[in-house]
Parts: C-alpha cells; sequence; structure tokens
C-alpha cells in the first residue's frame, strides 16, 4: 500500500521535533546531580572544547546534563536549517537524525559538527543540485567530528595541549577547513559506491563509505607524516559517576518515557491498533522504506516495540556481565541502533544479531575458561555494546537469508568491531557500521554463490 509522503514528512518533522525537545528536558532534569546550571553549562562547554577520537565519554568530559544539552542543541540546530530551508524531511533524514542525536553522546558537538556538513553542501551547490534533498547526506558527514576537534584544538599543538586548555592556531582553523571541504568533495560519491560494494544488505551505508575515507586521512595526517595519535581525553567532569546507579536509573526512566510515549502515538495515529504492524515484521529490510509503504504511524509502532528490545537487551547483558552501564556511548548506541526503524529494522530481523554477539561471547568465555585464562571481553563490554548497535545495519541480511545467517553476521561482526578503529584511528564515529560493511562484503559473496537464485535481478 502506498501512503501519503506529505503526511509521512509532516510526521518524521513533529518526531525529531519531539525528540529534541526530550533531550532538552532530560538535559534540565538531571541537571540537580550535574552541579545545577552552571554544571550543565560548564559541561557543555567541556565537550565543545576536547578532543573526541572513539570512545569519548561525554557523560565523563561534561557530564550528564551536558551531554543531554549537547544532543538537543545540535539535532534543534539542524532541523531549525532544515526548516528554514524548506530541506526535504523523508525516512533518510529521519535516520541521519537519530545517528546525529547518538554521537552527540560520545563524538559529536556543536562546533565539530558544521564543517563537514556546510562542506556537503558547497559540494551539491557546485554540481548545481538542489541540497536542500540532501541534507541527510550533509548530516552524516558529521561522523567525522573528532577529526574536526581534533585537528581545530590538539593536532597542530603536539605535547605542549593541555587538556581543558583552548590555543587554536592559524595551521588549525586551516586544517579544519580543509577536511571540512574534503569530507564534502568525497562523501557523496562514495556513498554511493560503497551501496553497490555491500548490494543493500548494510543498512548502515556511511559506514563502509566514511571508514574507507577515514582511513585515508588517517593515513596520511598520521602515518604518513610521523605523527602520534593521542587517543580519547580521560574523563575530568567532577559529578561523573561513570556507571553509577543513578546514571542506570535516569537512562532507564529517559528511553521507557521515549519508547513508551512514540509506541502510544503510532497506536493512536494507527486508528487505536496495531493492525498492519505484523506485515510490516514480514520485510526482508532489503531495499526497503518502510515509511512510504507502510506509513510512519506503523513506524512509530516499530520504534517503540524495537526500542524495547533493543533496551531490553542492554539491561540484561549488564546484569549478566561486568562492564559498563549507562555511559554517555552506551545510551548513544541505543539511539544508534534505532536508525532505520523506518527503512529495515525490526525485531524479527534483529534479534539473531543480538544472538550472534551472544554465541560469540560464549564461546570465548568457555574458550578462555578451559585454558585457565581471563576472559577478554563480554557483551557488556563498551566496543561490543555500540558494535551491536552498528551490527543490526545487516538485518537485511538476516531478514532475506534467515535467521543462521543473522547469527553467522552477529558472529562475524563482534570479532571485527573493536579491530576496526585501527584503520581510521578513531576519527570516524560510524565505526560500527565500517564493521557491518566489511562484514557485508566477506558474506554477501559467499551466500550469493551458494544460493545464486537469492540474487536480485539487476545485480
Amino acid at each position: 500500500m502506498k501512503t501519503d509522503s506529505t503526511s509521512n514528512n509532516t510526521l518524521i518533522k513533529k518526531f525529531c521535533l519531539g525528540s529534541g525537545l526530550f533531550l532538552l528536558a532530560a538535559s534540565v532534569a538531571s541537571a540537580p546531580f550535574s552541579g545545577g546550571l552552571t554544571g550543565l553549562i560548564e559541561g557543555w562547554k567541556n565537550i565543545l572544547i576536547t578532543p573526541c577520537p572513539l570512545i569519548t565519554d561525554y557523560f565523563g568530559v561534561g557530564g550528564v546534563a551536558g551531554t543531554f544539552f549537547n544532543a538537543a542543541v545540535c539535532s534543534l540546530s539542524c532541523l531549525l536549517f532544515t526548516h528554514l530551508c524548506h530541506g526535504r524531511t523523508n525516512a533518510s533524514f529521519l535516520a541521519a537524525y537519530m545517528l546525529l542525536i547518538a554521537h552527540c553522546f560520545y563524538g559529536m558537538n556543536f562546533i565539530n559538527i558544521w564543517p563537514c556538513y556546510i562542506g556537503v553542501i558547497i559540494y551539491y551547490c557546485y554540481k548545481k543540485k538542489d541540497f536542500r534533498e540532501h541534507l541527510h547526506i550533509a548530516m552524516f558527514s558529521m561522523a567525522f567530528g573528532p577529526l574536526v576537534s581534533e585537528m581545530l584544538f590538539r593536532y597542530t599543538l603536539g605535547s605542549a595541549y593541555v587538556q581543558g586548555e583552548v590555543h587554536i592556531t592559524p595551521a588549525g582553523i586551516l586544517l579544519t577547513l580543509a577536511v571540512g571541504l574534503a569530507a564534502g568533495l568525497a562523501l557523496p560519491g562514495m556513498l554511493e559506491g560503497a551501496l553497490w560494494m555491500h548490494k543493500g544488505y548494510n543498512l548502515y551505508n556511511g559506514g563502509l563509505a566514511f571508514g574507507l575515507v577515514g582511513g585515508l586521512l588517517y593515513a596520511f595526517l598520521y602515518k604518513s607524516l610521523g605523527r602520534q595519535s593521542e587517543g580519547p581525553t580521560a574523563p575530568n567532569f567532577p559529578f561523573y559517576d561513570g556507571i553509577g546507579e543513578s546514571n542506570w536509573l535516569f537512562a532507564n526512566v529517559f528511553f521507557i518515557l521515549l519508547f513508551g510515549g512514540t509506541l502510544l502515538c503510532g497506536w493512536v495515529l494507527n486508528g487505536k491498533s496495531f493492525k498492519g504492524y505484523k506485515k510490516l515484521t514480514e520485510e526482508t529490510g532489503h531495499w526497503s522504506n518502510f515509511s512510504e509503504k507502510y506509513g510512519m504511524p506503523l513506524c512509530l509502532i516499530n520504534f517503540g516495540v524495537y526500542g524495547f528490545m533493543v533496551l531490553a537487551y542492554m539491561n540484561l547483558i549488564m546484569l549478566l556481565s561486568d562492564g559498563v552501564a549507562f555511559t554517555g556511548p552506551t545510551v548513544g548506541a541505543i539511539f544508534a541502533a534505532m536508525t532505520f526503524a523506518a527503512i529495515g529494522q525490526h525485531p524479527k530481523n534483529t534479534w539473531s544479531i543480538f544472538a550472534g554477539y551472544g554465541a560469540l561471547s560464549l564461546f570465548v568465555t568457555i574458550f578462555c575458561s578451559l585454558r585457565g585464562e581471563a576472559v577478554p571481553w563480554t557483551l557488556s563490554t563498551q566496543g561490543y555494546i555500540n558494535g551491536v548497535a552498528f551490527a543490526t545495519g545487516l538485518a537485511p541480511m538476516a531478514g532475506r537469508y534467515s535467521w543462521k545467517v543473522g547469527i553467522a553476521a552477529g558472529i562475524i561482526s563482534a570479532s571485527l568491531c573493536t579491530s576496526t578503529a585501527a584503520v581510521h584511528g578513531g576519527f570516524m564515529l560510524f565505526n560500527g557500521g565500517f564493521t557491518a560493511g566489511i562484514t557485508a562484503l566477506i558474506l554477501v559473496p559467499i551466500l550469493e554463490h551458494h544460493f545464486p537464485h537469492m540474487k536480485v535481478k539487476g545485480e
């Protein structure tokens, strides 16, 4: 069934606005636990001036209130710009908006998102194309936020850099502008090329494209020039409690309200029913657009149901294994897992990928125990929390080839997820999508060889 695109786009705008305002409300609600208004402002300032390669916990840099405020300001600013220039808001825009929010908890901030964003707009203007149709690509380009911060605040200073102090050099400004221009020129074309490489089996298409571009930039700026990457900065916010109980409670209440409210809105807009949702979950997710085929009310229902599944998984692994809890990157990972709830993800085609992570964890635990060695990681280790959130981008593979392939994809992705950041030095935030892209490059040729009848006509 074909839905009204105007109605869909209006609902997407309202959902994005509601999400941004909810983040703002969360920053106000958490301010008393983060040093009040003064702590919120000071925390946000720390976030703005701190280099942030993977994985920098913004809760540790600027506190919970400052981090939620950062997410609110960045997301609402992008939405305001889109509104003022009459930009296109569709399911792809919603996906980019969700990723923007996700990474505002560990790597994006109000300063480092704009150079690449503007670079992409300049590219489309140069190509004489309407940039308003491609604002989602400009938002995806913000994945290079950590590289922008690095060039602006630390790269040209070297060993003279002191955390918390700002010394901006003319060379740093020039490098920042150069990174934005380089991203704007390279990324739109790379996105099309990456889509051809994995044939639509990795929903986080930008991850593969940006990972390759990030690898080139990192190799040139650091390896070729003999520079040393300093890595993430240490948490220094006085009210940071890491994996404390207050963050667990606050994060769960926040997401229960968010997913519950979204589910309720979808149910009401769908005629106070779940009619059609079962059919949506029978979609493979391959070249799918749920919002166009089923309408945004059912997508909102999917967002809520799928969101509760992801939240349940996060709480379960925290309960059963030692690692982190609701740090900034963990909260961001939950948002990241929701990115394509209107395009290709739903509980039925993602559960097997989570199971794949669990299967590898069980194997590693048994293997290390038999050898009398310490288990090197658990499902609640930060890298694996963020890895599984992006591994859900392989949902079309599980949906089209079966849950068994989904488990295999999860195992391969989990094996790779903490190694791929070395390619781009941690300066590209879509590392999980990059890992999912590599997983697809490994699996797709094998699957098409053994199941030639499953190949899509025209490929």
